[in-house]
């Protein structure tokens, strides 16, 4: 009886440090972005979401965006937003979390190619000591 009770105790405190570790490592990230859609609509609604503070994989997201674009009937493409980007963090310190939503309208003509949708992050090596940082464009 003994030996079951040790037996069964160490199964339970094995199983306990596996959910708790499979509990931390699911963490969700801060840095993330959405794209919702919804059916007979011609509206997608973008979300993107950064924390600069937050380490995945040995990175900082300096900053994060998101880009839609569709296509005509020909295969080309039109109506391209290009990349549209959170603010910088301030660092890798910043504990804010940066933010960019916007509301793409799709056209109305019955189109077989769908309309894209791509996000992305500007990853800085934790520990670089290097930080990007938003430029004023040059006036003359």
């Amino acid at each position: 009886m003994k030996k079951f009770m040790t037996i069964m105790s160490c199964l339970v405190i094995v199983l306990l440090l596996v959910g708790i570790t499979t509990a931390f490592a699911a963490a969700p990230s801060p840095n993330y972005a959405t794209n919702s859609h919804e059916d007979m609509s011609l509206y997608y609604y973008g979300y993107v979401q950064c924390q600069p503070s937050f380490v995945e994989n040995g990175n900082h997201a300096a900053r994060g965006y998101i880009r839609y674009w569709r296509y005509d009937l020909f295969g080309n493409v039109v109506n391209d937003t290009g990349r549209l980007y959170t603010s910088y963090g301030n660092g890798p310190d910043d504990g804010r979390i940066l933010s960019r939503s916007y509301t793409y309208t799709d056209s109305i003509i019955p189109n077989p190619l769908k309309t894209q949708f791509r996000y992305g992050f500007d990853w800085v090596p934790d520990g670089s000591g290097i930080w990007p940082v938003n430029v004023p464009p040059v006036t003359q």
